[in-house]
């Protein structure tokens, strides 16, 4: 299996034997060995992954790194935070995906309310709402703006997560697309309605200290 290991907090190593990784394209700075790079738009998900993510818009431009070497990634200087699976399912924000072995099974779901009215808003909403599942056991990467801040949701403390600085998830959890009118508005953050994804049940979510497409 490939062997994932820290260079520092913003570069990732994978040693791999005759085996292939996925990463975003654009992540690769620099290799040793027997290396070939292709590109590829779905990694592991397969043909109802593939269209999925045709019809959400949720896509991932990724490079498969395949051979006998050691491949080092990184991306913009973004804190890299790994994370190991063991049959069970990780969501991603696809933007905040860094790189996964090809022993993980891809795909894309909805992390809003249910049934065409979640649909159309988690469409107008634009990032962290249709979101990428990572399952089997295996390992994979993510990056985010700082350190990632792990928050723990248990049955009697749901989480509220800006869909802009969600970074993924894991465990028991159900997630819902709520709205508050009310703070970010008056603070002057933003116009209109203000979404949120609320989490409740048993798990962790993930997020990152900055808000995608905000000033930096």
């Amino acid at each position: 299996m490939p062997e994932y290991s820290l260079i520092n907090d913003k570069m990732l190593s994978v040693r791999i034997r005759n085996e292939e990784v996925f990463a975003r394209r654009g992540s690769m700075i620099a290799y040793t060995g027997h290396v070939e790079f292709a590109p590829s738009s779905s990694g592991s998900e397969g043909m109802q992954g593939t269209a999925m993510r045709s019809v959400t818009g949720e896509r991932m431009t990724l490079m498969s790194a395949r051979g006998t070497g050691e491949v080092l990634y990184a991306f913009y200087g973004m804190h890299v935070t790994m994370i190991s699976l063991r049959g069970e399912t990780f969501f991603a924000e696809s933007g905040s995906l860094l790189a996964y072995d090809g022993r993980l099974r891809s795909g894309t779901v909805f992390l809003g309310n249910q049934g065409m009215g979640g649909l159309i808003r988690g469409a107008a909403t634009g990032s962290g709402m249709f979101t990428t599942t990572l399952e089997g056991s295996g390992e994979l990467a993510i990056v985010s703006d700082g350190d990632a801040i792990a928050l723990d949701v248990t049955s009697d403390r749901p989480i509220f997560a800006d869909p802009q600085a969600y970074v993924g998830h894991r465990g028991n959890l159900r997630s819902d697309l709520v709205t508050d009118v009310g703070w970010k508005t008056f603070v002057g953050q933003s116009s209109g309605e203000s979404y949120q994804l609320k989490f409740t049940g048993q798990g962790t979510v993930y997020i990152q200290a900055a808000e995608r497409g905000g000033n930096r």
